[in-house]
């Protein structure tokens, strides 16, 4: 229990940038300020996309110094969270083999068909309970299957395991970043053997599996200085650490976590396996405290983002809410989950295709596009949320809506109308916080998550946005998207 204040340093490492905060927990509240943040960008190198991560680590380095001459010394630990199935190899002495392959590289394209000689996909799915996407570290994996640099590794961390490795020296894989690969069994305790054997990989590349929350020991980098800091090892896949946050006080929620991939997922004792839940796309990753996430996840704002590149520079996202509100309905309807949405380059083009294949008008005014955006992510989180429902036996009631896009009023309100469910936005930095209140837990200044979660409700109470009518018009687009949607399944 929190007798004074906790004071520690979120590492939050995001595709698109990486922030490092100082965090202080009291009694009564929970607060962060951001002391560095840096863009993290996808590179070409040696034939790949890879990620930078000499210039991350650098980076990271400078923000932890910087955020220790801030607090006056008063930091007691640190945590880092990061995007999934991404990982470095490591050779015998402890160093990179090579900068890490980013998960947007083509060279997973047609492994999940080359995997399928190996292994059904319904197996895949009963013994790891993740669904397939073209970037899981499976893919990744079999894409080097006999190569020279997997044959000379020695270690295989994941993105926030191997930040940790270099803070402590303890090279250890997290359980809820770990789930996002599809080789660890269902029941987070292990990898998968057989799964492994048909790659080619001895367990002993990943070592072992520990739990979100375990304390890896001291910081022994010179990042910390003369400080006694303790490196834990938080949830590190970063939707995990955002769960952990989510401030609602009814049970009954599925939280929406809008960001350039929209996350929609319940909380949950046990997995969801069923050959359905297999095929609507469901996966499930693992939580703090042994808990799942049974969740979805969409091409989400990333299809916003596509868009913006077609305005003007200057143009923000304000201003697109803004075009599209003046712009009003359109008949139009994409499926988010449609590959052309994934990695185009072109986002207007990947539109105009998909209207073309399904028999739809191409726009003529822009602002019909962001309509078309917006509404068809809205039915897509209405539609995952109604099966969640439907398969899990929960009645979800309540949408607490986090990161980016929860400050969008009109995103919220769109939300709650076409959902028709209330609300909840907020807080933004979820992944900072769930990573502050599991190094709490870790450290016994927090006794439980509920109160951890208490605290953060206290400090962040987030906007409400009750549902309102929508018009016949959308009553009518959403049905003419699930016809879309059976049509694909």
């Amino acid at each position: 229990m929190l007798n004074e204040d906790f004071t520690c340093i979120a590492v939050d490492m995001g595709a698109g940038s990486i922030r490092v905060m100082l965090g202080v927990i009291s009694k009564t509240a929970v607060s962060y300020r951001e002391i560095h943040r840096f863009d993290n960008e996808i590179v070409y190198q040696q034939g790949c996309d890879r990620w930078d991560m000499e210039r991350i680590v650098v980076e990271i380095q400078a923000g932890i110094k910087k955020a220790m001459d801030s607090s006056n010394g008063r930091v007691c630990s640190i945590g880092v969270d990061s995007w999934g199935v991404d990982f470095v190899l490591l050779d015998h002495s402890g160093s990179l083999l090579e900068q890490p392959v980013a998960y947007r590289d083509k060279r997973t394209e047609g492994m999940q068909d080359k995997w399928r000689k190996f292994m059904t996909d319904r197996e895949t799915f009963r013994r790891t309970g993740i669904n397939f996407y073209v970037f899981n570290t499976l893919f990744q994996l079999l894409a080097m299957k006999d190569s020279a640099v997997l044959k000379s590794a020695s270690s295989l961390l994941f993105m926030p395991c191997y930040i940790n490795y270099l803070l402590s020296g303890v090279a250890k894989n997290e359980c809820t970043i770990a789930s996002t690969s599809q080789l660890l069994a269902v029941d987070g305790s292990q990898w998968d053997a057989e799964i492994l054997g048909k790659l080619g990989v001895p367990e002993d590349l990943l070592g072992g599996v520990i739990e979100p929350g375990t304390r890896l020991g001291p910081v022994v980098s010179k990042t910390a200085g003369e400080h006694q800091i303790e490196n834990v090892a938080v949830c590190g896949h970063d939707t995990a650490s955002v769960v952990v946050a989510i401030p609602a006080e009814n049970p009954n929620f599925a939280y929406i976590s809008a960001g350039t991939w929209c996350i929609v997922g319940i909380e949950s004792d046990g997995p969801l396996l069923t050959e359905e839940a297999m095929e609507l796309g469901f996966t499930n990753e693992r939580g703090f405290g042994n808990s799942y996430r049974v969740l979805k996840n969409i091409v989400g704002l990333w299809l916003l983002q596509g868009l913006k590149r077609h305005l003007p520079e200057q143009t923000s996202y304000p201003d697109m809410e803004e075009m599209t509100m003046e712009g009003g309905e359109t008949e139009l309807v994409i499926d988010p989950d449609d590959p052309l949405f994934y990695n185009p380059q072109s986002m207007k083009e990947a539109f105009d295709t998909y209207f073309s294949k399904t028999n739809q008008s191409i726009p003529s005014d822009f602002s019909t596009y962001l309509r078309c955006a917006y509404d068809s992510l809205c039915f897509s989180f209405r539609f995952h949320i109604e099966k969640l429902e439907q398969h899990s036996g929960q009645t979800i009631e309540v949408l607490p809506m986090v990161g980016g896009g929860s400050q969008s009023e009109f995103l919220n309100q769109r939300v709650a109308d076409i959902c028709k469910r209330r609300v909840i936005s907020g807080p933004v930095e979820g992944a900072t916080l769930g990573n502050m209140i599991v190094q709490a837990m870790a450290l016994g200044r927090i006794d439980t998550l509920d109160q951890g979660r208490k605290l953060i409700r206290q400090s962040f109470p987030g906007r409400q946005y009750l549902p309102e009518k929508v018009s016949m018009d959308a009553r009518k687009r959403y049905d003419y998207f699930l016809n879309l949607k059976h049509t694909q399944i």
